[in-house]
């Protein structure tokens, strides 16, 4: 092998002799992958419970596909220097060594064999910044670079007879994942970290603001807030047993989103190796009774997180590649405009005598411009659209506050809209006094537009409005009251509230209609509520309301099923009984027999026809009040006079009100 070629730039311009130099540097960078590349090794040694020291942690691989992307095929003495030395100090037998010898080349062959179908592929040494790199990486490096690894390992080991044929294929799996994740883990972080030098400022790893400047403190804050995220979702997913582990992806991709590459391909490494050690010492969510097993099933979920950020991760580099160029053509196309736009007007002030001819040059550029314009705005929109699904289901909450701004605004334009009527009388009283009359332009004016009546209408449209928007707000009050999606925990809870809510989303069913309809196919539902005072009730208030919505459901079911009888009714009671909570729900329908009855709560029965029905929503409700709030969810039928749902839950807030074993009934409403 011939010396390296010196570099411009020595380190060593006095001491050490210009000959010897090159090969300082090649010793000083084998030295650096080298010792890295044995001490990981000798780690995951320790968890090798195959026979051979066949292990399921092989963090080396990693570093070796990252050596020779960042400094070429040069390095493969490192490599090979580093996968010999592990088994010099593990096991320094004669036959040992002779298999050392062919695993380190394989492992040596490997990263080689990655990096050249990267390159040859992605056409790059940094294959992290478009999706196609990712491909060429995952598929050159992880999976071909790691299978040639194992091939030549497992069979090395078979050759000598220490590996038993029976688990041949068991140890060739485990040798094949436990290299391609630590590629897929461990050599994105390094490339990103190393491949500009390692660069550690603020604006190296967070990124610049838009401005170009250093992060803000935004950014520190929201860095801060991720970091908190990942550490805790880490701890409980990999070290307390959770079963979060789920958690990991949305978390990697909020940062392949707002931060740099660094801290993405960091942020996959440092999750990994803390899932790898979780696991390890038995701790992790994912651990099974094979320890080995744990490891290649772990390495496996790290391995589709790593790659589904990677993928992110260059996509959005990409886009981000693509706005910047969109960017630099527009500032070019404006420059140009303006340009052309001095040019003409220098040239229409020099020649006078041919301005038609100059200004249909400028009505020709204009419109050039507008279309050009209109095609700019197509393609951020078309941009716009394709990041809409991303977006959809974080701003579905959202639809409160443009509804609170329009009602909010809806004074103050009451108040500037009376302002302008004032100012408006004024003026035409000053106008009469001055002049006798009204200008004749300003009084044909008004008499074409209808002033008297815009002026009349104009408050009862934003009456109107107001109205509209309050509605909105009830309804979106509402639909929150029912999911209740910020209360998982059991809390004291206004029943009557959650009652009210289920309602307000079945009061078209109750009105007849069905779908989209405007004209009702069936008889329209009375709901008679008889209230309690009822204290606020300690459940799960999101399923409570969830076993409100079957009742109710079944309840209008049963009702359309009458025909065209004109007395449907449903009527909701509540009372306090003793030490317990009661809510019925009564309908007046044909009612079920005792045969039904004794199975209406078996999950599966439905006596509804088939596609219409699962079975399921009275065997959930069931579950949530005797399973999860110690209550008790009852059914009385009569046939031809209806069924009765009794809900009966505990009072922990008795002291309240005074209790009663009668229910109290001091409210009646009929809807």
């Amino acid at each position: 092998m011939s010396p390296p070629k010196p570099r411009s730039r020595d380190r060593h311009p006095v001491l050490v002799p210009p000959r010897l130099r090159p090969w300082l540097q090649l010793l000083v960078l084998t030295l650096q992958v080298a010792v890295p590349y044995c001490l990981l090794g000798l780690l995951g040694l320790r968890v090798a419970l195959l026979p051979g020291e066949v292990t399921a942690v092989w963090i080396p691989a990693g570093v070796g596909l990252a050596a020779v992307l960042l400094r070429g095929p040069r390095v493969w003495p490192a490599i090979a220097l580093g996968s010999f030395s592990i088994s010099v100090i593990v096991d320094p037998a004669p036959v040992s060594l002779l298999i050392a010898a062919a695993t380190a080349t394989g492992n040596t062959l490997a990263p080689l064999l990655g990096a050249w179908l990267i390159q040859k592929f992605a056409r790059t040494t940094y294959p992290f910044n478009r999706h196609g790199g990712v491909l060429a990486f995952v598929a050159g490096g992880a999976v071909v670079g790691s299978a040639l690894s194992a091939t030549v390992g497992i069979s090395a080991l078979a050759i000598a007879q220490w590996l038993p044929g029976a688990i041949a294929g068991t140890a060739w799996l485990t040798w094949w994942v436990s290299n391609a994740a630590g590629v897929l883990i461990v050599t994105p972080a390094i490339v990103a970290l190393f491949r500009q030098g390692p660069n550690l400022t603020p604006s190296a790893i967070l990124g610049s603001g838009r401005s170009g400047a250093g992060p803000g403190p935004g950014k520190y804050l929201e860095i801060l807030s991720w970091l908190l995220a990942m550490a805790l979702v880490t701890r409980y997913a990999f070290w307390d047993r959770y079963p979060v582990a789920y958690l990991t992806l949305p978390l990697l991709g909020w940062s392949a989103f707002r931060f740099s590459e660094r801290v993405t391909t960091i942020a996959i490494a440092a999750m990994g190796l803390a899932a790898i050690a979780g696991t390890v010492v038995g701790r992790s969510s994912l651990v099974e009774a094979d320890l080995n097993q744990s490891l290649i099933y772990l390495e496996s979920f790290i391995a589709v997180i790593a790659v589904t950020t990677l993928i992110l991760m260059a996509m959005l580099q990409e886009r981000r590649q693509a706005i910047r160029a969109l960017q630099r053509a527009k500032d070019e196309l404006e420059q140009r405009v303006i340009d052309r736009t001095q040019a003409l007007q220098q040239a229409n002030e020099d020649l006078q005598r041919k301005e038609l001819h100059l200004q249909e040059k400028a009505d020709s550029l204009v419109a050039t411009l507008r279309k050009l314009k209109q095609t700019q705005g197509q393609l951020i929109q078309n941009e716009k659209m394709s990041s809409l699904g991303q977006l959809v289901a974080g701003i579905a909450h959202e639809i409160n506050n443009p509804i609170s701004f329009i009602h909010g605004n809806l004074a103050p334009a009451r108040d500037y809209g009376q302002y302008f009527l004032d100012l408006l009388d004024l003026y035409e009283r000053k106008q009469k006094e001055m002049n006798g009359s009204l200008d004749p332009e300003v009084h044909e004016l008004a008499k074409a537009i209808d002033f008297g009546f815009i002026r009349e209408d104009f408050f009862k449209l934003l009456d109107s409005m107001e109205a509209g928007t309050t509605r909105i707000q009830q309804i979106v009050l509402s639909l929150r009251n029912f999911s209740r999606l910020d209360e998982a925990a059991m809390k004291p809870v206004d029943l009557h509230e959650g009652l009210e809510s289920t309602l307000l989303i079945l009061q078209r069913r109750l009105a007849g209609l069905r779908g989209d309809e405007r004209e009702p196919s069936y008889p329209p539902i009375a709901v008679q509520r008889i209230y309690g005072e009822l204290p606020p009730v300690e459940c799960f208030a999101g399923e409570i309301n969830q076993v409100f919505m079957n009742l109710l459901t079944n309840a209008i079911d049963a009702l359309q099923e009458c025909g065209d009888r004109a007395d449907l009714r449903i009527e909701i009671r509540t009372a306090v009984v003793g030490d317990r909570v009661r809510i019925a729900i009564h309908d007046n329908g044909m009612g079920m027999d005792e045969a039904t009855q004794t199975k209406v709560f078996n999950p599966f029965f439905t006596t509804k026809p088939v596609g219409q029905g699962t079975g399921l929503g009275l065997y959930t409700s069931y579950e949530i009040i005797v399973s999860k709030h110690q209550g008790e969810l009852r059914c009385q039928s009569v046939p031809g006079e209806g069924s009765t749902f009794e809900i009966w839950l505990p009072d922990r807030h008795r002291a309240a009100i005074a209790p009663d074993n009668a229910p109290q009934e001091n409210q009646r409403e009929t809807l």
